[in-house]
């Protein structure tokens, strides 16, 4: 078995990317995951179930291969791999299954798992409709609520069944789209192929993944060359191509695994700026571009842009050169969406966006002292390694349970551990909490607790069908607490999964600003919570973003690159995130909303 393995470069501009031939670490912890899953349907103990699942997330997360490990008998040093997973491993590796896997697949249809793709349909409410109402898939899922049968599932209201039926009607109108934190590694792989091939030089992402869109419907890549046919042709053959779907002089269009399309574009080199600047503005930036140049006698185009009166066409070798020959500032790639940004270059006010180069630090990170999967000191030694100066360790508080959260006991545990080690590795680390805000707006830790940690993270795991009102008092309550810094997640949304929950946005960012208290951009592709839209929003009523990891593993500490990118997205600066102060600066803002003693 071949697939190729990215790994990112961190701080590069277009994260190069180095390909192997191997079998990914991610490959058979999604067998783990599928062995979880399937163990939920057996009525498999809860424990057990847990230990796949954690197993799941330590190989994910784990930078040597499984097979290395396996062959230094250390695989079960990784977090939660006791010895009859090891074998499982082991066997995965090998022949790409095993037993047990084969034994549960033959106890259920293969369609079983197409239910936990529905929005809202978690473990349980999966079995419940298998046992009790013989649902084997979505197909079987859209009978029961059409005929009126769903109504017979235990626990199941008539607002349970409504939320099922939206969410059913969502599945089937959207389009098949890719999460960007799955499509932009494939994406890297294959330019990091190309670029090694020596057929194609300039190679880059355009389109909707460099724009940092969320999810992406389609790859598209733009090289130069002067070998155009070779180059493409090493494209069709790559090993993520399922299948060729079109060829021809300039363009070729693979079916790529694990379910996408991806062009590859081949023009001369002195067309690039062109090229790339055509192929990466949405449809909306492009419409405004051309028309703008219209009304200037000019005609914009992939190969460059022409003097109508004369005829005379200039071709441009960077995008900086087709924004400044249109007479105006250049537009990043993440700002091309149809909103104001060609106004705002023509008047030549466009800020300095944030880079990734400009974090200083994560103030919203996991360890094994709840559902992390690595260490404080393997989390705070793979933070220096990212040239990160703080870390906030912000475990869960004692209402997640399911999350391994901790009580007073273990907070004090916890944070003495911190402090033992606070500098060792030249990060700095921070005491922290993710505390639940439950229901009422109140928090998981009193007063008297969250006085002890350095900076708090208050997020909504819970309850999150209040009504909008319900929630936007939930979240204001929260914010005026004096010991809350940082709202995590702040909508609860996570992509092409779950919507999130109402609330009343320009109240709770007006709230958070007067407070000093910063909202979050999650930069788990999951979730990229807050969006785009609405950090562009809370930056306009004066709110502090932290652009934070929320990492649970070594790997998840990357994902800084695609919160980043949400920022870039937003508009925002340097000066509007908390993480990009020095440690100082952070601790100030801490203090400024905390009660003098």
């Amino acid at each position: 078995m071949e697939v190729a393995i990215t790994f990112l470069r961190r701080g590069a501009p277009a994260c190069a990317a180095r390909t192997l031939t191997s079998v990914t670490n991610a490959q058979i912890a999604a067998r783990l995951g599928e062995i979880a899953a399937l163990m939920e349907f057996d009525d498999e103990p809860f424990f057990k179930i847990k230990a796949y699942e954690r197993a799941m997330r330590s190989l994910e997360d784990a930078e040597t291969p499984a097979r290395e490990l396996l062959a230094a008998h250390t695989l079960t040093e990784l977090p939660g791999v006791g010895a009859a997973i090891a074998k499982k491993i082991d066997e995965i590796d090998r022949t790409g299954t095993c037993p047990y896997l084969d034994e549960l697949r033959g106890k259920f249809p293969p369609t079983i798992l197409e239910l936990l793709r529905v929005p809202g349909v978690g473990a349980k409410t999966a079995v419940s409709l298998f046992r009790d109402l013989g649902v084997t898939g979505i197909a079987d899922l859209r009978r029961v609520v059409d005929d009126g049968s769903i109504s017979k599932l235990p626990r199941l209201g008539a607002k349970g069944i409504e939320n099922l039926r939206a969410a059913l009607a969502q599945l089937q109108e959207r389009t098949k789209r890719m999460r960007l934190g799955d499509a932009w590694p494939l994406a890297q792989a294959i330019v990091a192929a190309l670029a090694e091939s020596g057929l194609a030089k300039n190679v880059t992402v355009a389109g909707s993944a460099r724009r940092m869109e969320p999810t992406v419907g389609d790859l598209d890549i733009i090289c130069t060359s002067s070998r155009g046919a070779a180059a493409l042709e090493f494209f069709t053959k790559l090993p993520q191509a399922e299948r060729i779907v079109g060829r021809g002089e300039t363009k070729a269009t693979i079916w790529a695994s694990p379910g996408i399309s991806v062009d590859c574009r081949v023009v001369p080199h002195k067309y690039l700026g062109n090229l790339l600047q055509h192929f990466t503005g949405n449809k909306a930036h492009n419409v405004l571009l051309r028309e703008y140049a219209k009304a200037r006698g000019l005609k914009v185009s992939e190969y460059g842009i022409e003097d109508v009166e004369s005829g005379k066409v200039r071709a441009m070798k960077t995008e900086e050169e087709v924004y400044e020959a249109l007479g105006m500032q250049y537009i990043p790639p993440e700002l091309r969406v149809g909103l104001d940004e060609i106004e705002r270059a023509r008047a030549r006010t466009l800020p300095e966006l944030i880079s990734l180069d400009d974090i200083r630090g994560d103030l919203h990170a996991h360890t094994t002292w709840s559902d992390g999967s690595r260490s404080i000191e393997e989390m705070a030694r793979a933070s220096a390694e990212r040239k990160r100066t703080y870390l906030s360790i912000s475990d869960h508080s004692p209402g997640r349970a399911v999350a391994h959260g901790l009580d007073e006991k273990r907070l004090a545990e916890q944070m003495a551990e911190i402090r033992s080690v606070r500098d060792k590795y030249g990060v700095h680390l921070l005491c922290s909490s993710e505390v639940d805000i439950r229901a009422d707006g109140t928090l998981d830790w009193p007063d008297k607790t969250l006085a002890k940690l350095d900076i708090v993270v208050a997020s909504i795991h819970s309850a999150f069908s209040r009504s909008k009102d319900e929630q936007t008092q939930r979240l204001l309550k929260a914010i005026r607490n004096p010991y809350v810094n940082i709202i995590g997640h702040p909508t609860g949304a996570q992509i092409e999964k779950r919507a999130g929950y109402e609330f009343d946005t320009d109240a709770v960012f007006r709230a958070a600003a007067e407070t000093g208290t910063a909202l979050e951009i999650n930069s788990n592709p999951m979730r990229l919570d807050l969006n785009a839209s609405l950090a562009r929003r809370a930056k306009e009523l004066g709110c502090t973003i932290a652009i934070d990891t929320d990492a649970h593993g070594i790997d998840w500490l990357d994902h800084m690159f695609y919160g980043v990118g949400t920022a870039r997205k937003a508009g925002l600066t340097k000066a509007d995130v908390l993480n990009a102060r020095p440690l100082a600066g952070v601790l100030d803002f801490v203090k400024r909303k905390r009660p003098i003693r």
